[in-house]
């Protein structure tokens, strides 16, 4: 049972930490982020395994960033966006965020404990 309940720790973490950091406002729902396994299975999947992770979307106002893992530990940070000059402080806090519990998982291509 302490395996199911230690499962996705790092990405719970991860997620916790941005809703911290960024409080969510519903009217204009400034920050969202979902992170997806190579199944396909999104963060509040049951099926979800953070040690197959593949992507991370986040999504700030209305621009949308990708983290996607592209080789064993190799990362590509992608965006189809024109920032704004007030919006890179707050994309450098988020991505500093999602590299930070990202280098602790557990990934199925090698063991890091």
């Amino acid at each position: 049972m302490g395996w199911m309940m230690n499962r996705n720790k790092n990405t719970k973490a991860m997620l916790a930490e941005l809703r911290e950091e960024y409080p969510i406002d519903y009217e204009t729902e400034n920050i969202r982020g979902d992170v997806v396994d190579k199944n396909d299975n999104y963060d509040d999947y049951a099926d979800f395994d953070e040690s197959k992770l593949w992507e991370v979307r986040i999504l700030y106002f209305d621009k949308l960033f990708t983290i996607r893992r592209k080789y064993t530990d190799l990362f590509e940070i992608s965006d189809d966006n024109y920032l704004d000059i007030h919006d890179l402080d707050d994309l450098g806090k988020i991505i500093n965020i999602v590299g930070k519990h990202l280098k602790k998982i557990n990934y199925e291509w090698r063991n890091i404990e």
